[in-house]
């Protein structure tokens, strides 16, 4: 079976059984029973059961932003995109809020916000990457947290005009 399909089938196991289940509550064992793989296919795909988690979340930010889409231009249209994303995604991300895990969003936000400030040649000191990615982050989670309420255009038009109040202080 080719890795990418186990990874898709691990994954999957792991947010069937994360509706079911509390995190902690979850054995390899009950990952690769759900996923019909054999455990030697997990241990050849993840280290642990967190990895499963957390390059989930890395491949919705890596979809949310494209390495080479963004630039100082379209920086609006690409926090839509990312909206959108998530809200693609809304069925695990209620999932990861229910169950205690969202704040792993701030971990995955941090590596994506480092790599676009790099990208983009804007990192002006070493802090910024911390304070962009957990504003970003809160402000997912607190969408999570009010059930996606507005639409992904509005939670750009919010990000933006936050970004904007921000750079006027500047």
């Amino acid at each position: 079976m080719a890795k990418s399909r186990v990874q898709e089938y691990i994954t999957g196991a792991m947010f069937e059984l994360l509706e079911k289940k509390d995190y902690t509550h979850i054995t390899v064992q009950d990952l690769v029973n759900r996923a019909g793989v054999c455990r030697a296919s997990f241990y050849r795909n993840y280290f642990t059961m967190d990895e499963v988690i957390d390059r989930f979340l890395d491949g919705v930010f890596t979809e949310a932003y494209p390495r080479e889409a963004m630039s100082p231009a379209n920086v609006e249209e690409c926090i839509r995109h990312f909206f959108k994303t998530a809200l693609k995604y809304r069925r695990q991300l209620r999932v990861l809020l229910r169950r205690g895990l969202l704040d792993r969003v701030s971990v995955a936000f941090y590596r994506q916000t480092l790599e676009q400030i790099r990208h983009l040649q804007v990192l002006n000191n070493k802090y910024q990457p911390y304070f962009f990615s957990g504003a970003s982050a809160a402000m997912l989670c607190a969408w999570v947290e009010n059930d996606f309420a507005e639409s992904p255009e509005e939670m750009a038009r919010i990000f933006m005009g936050s970004l904007r109040g921000y750079m006027e202080l500047a």
